[in-house]
C-alpha cells in the first residue's frame, strides 16, 4: 500500500499508476507507533496509556516497599514512554495521564502524595527522586532529532536534508505551510536548540555570519556594517 500527505489528486493518480500500489489511509501502526500527519489524538496514544496502566496494575503496589515502587517506576514505567517521546511531541493531556499513572503507583495506589510531583521529578542532587518529568523528557528527546539533523548523523537526517531542507537554511525554515505536524514541532524547537548550542572556534570556512549562531548576535553584526545580502561572507577564527 502507499500513503499520501498533502498530494494533489493528479499527482497521486500518476504515482499509483506507475507503482501499481493500493492507496491506504492514515493512521496505521508501524513498529509500534501510529503513522500520522496531524496532531496526536486521544485515540492515537490510547494504546500506550493502556499498556502503562496494565503494567502498573500487574504489580501489587501495597506489597512493595516505597524504594521498590520507585525502582519500578524509574526502570520500567518511565522507560515504556521513551520510544513515543523520541518520535512525537506528546500532548499535555497525554503527559498528565502518564504522570497520574506513575504517581498513583508510586504512592501505593493513592492519587496524591505528600510531595508535589514537580518536586519528585527533580534530580536527586536537588532533593527530588530522579524521575524523569514527561514533558521535559519529551522535549529533550526531540531536541536530539534537531542535533541529528545538524550533524547529519543518520539516514533519516540525510533524508531530511535532501527532501525537506533542500537548499534552505535549517535555522530560518518557517514552521508552517504544507508540512507534517511532526516536522513542524521539530522546527518549533529550534529556538530552544539555539540556546544550548556551543560553537568551537576553528577555520571558519563553513560558518555564516547571518544564518548560523556564533558568539555575537545578528544585531551586532549589523553594527559592523555587514548587510543581510552579503550571505557569502564567512566568519574566520584564528
Amino acid at each position: 500500500m502507499i500513503f499520501f500527505c498533502n498530494t494533489n489528486t493528479r499527482t497521486k493518480a500518476a504515482i499509483i499508476r506507475r507503482v501499481q500500489f493500493r492507496e491506504g489511509s492514515l493512521p496505521v501502526t508501524y513498529l509500534g507507533l501510529p503513522l500520522i500527519t496531524k496532531r496526536l489524538s486521544r485515540t492515537d496514544y490510547a494504546p500506550l496509556v493502556e499498556r502503562l496502566t496494565a503494567r502498573a496494575s500487574s504489580w501489587i503496589s501495597k506489597a512493595l516497599s516505597f524504594a521498590g515502587r520507585l525502582q519500578l517506576v524509574k526502570a520500567t514505567l518511565v522507560s515504556m514512554q521513551v520510544y513515543w517521546c523520541s518520535a512525537f511531541f506528546l500532548p499535555s493531556t497525554f503527559a498528565k495521564e502518564c504522570d497520574r499513572i506513575l504517581r498513583k503507583f508510586l504512592w501505593g495506589g493513592q492519587g496524591r502524595g505528600k510531595v508535589k510531583w514537580t518536586e519528585v521529578c527533580k534530580p536527586m542532587a536537588e532533593g527530588g527522586l530522579g524521575i524523569k518529568e514527561m514533558k521535559t523528557w519529551n522535549r529533550a528527546l526531540l531536541l536530539k532529532q534537531v542535533w541529528d539533523i545538524l550533524m547529519d548523523q543518520s539516514l533519516w537526517a540525510r533524508w531530511c536534508h535532501v527532501y525537506l531542507i533542500k537548499q534552505s537554511k535549517f535555522w530560518i525554515m518557517p514552521a508552517n505551510g504544507l508540512q507534517s505536524w511532526s516536522w513542524r514541532q521539530i522546527l518549533l524547537l529550534m529556538p530552544v536548540a539555539k540556546e544550548h548550542l556551543i560553537y568551537k572556534c576553528g577555520r571558519g570556512d563553513i560558518f555564516s555570519l547571518w544564518f548560523d549562531l556564533g558568539c555575537m548576535e545578528n544585531q551586532y553584526i549589523h553594527y559592523m556594517g555587514i548587510g543581510l545580502s552579503m550571505t557569502h561572507i564567512w566568519a574566520g577564527w584564528r
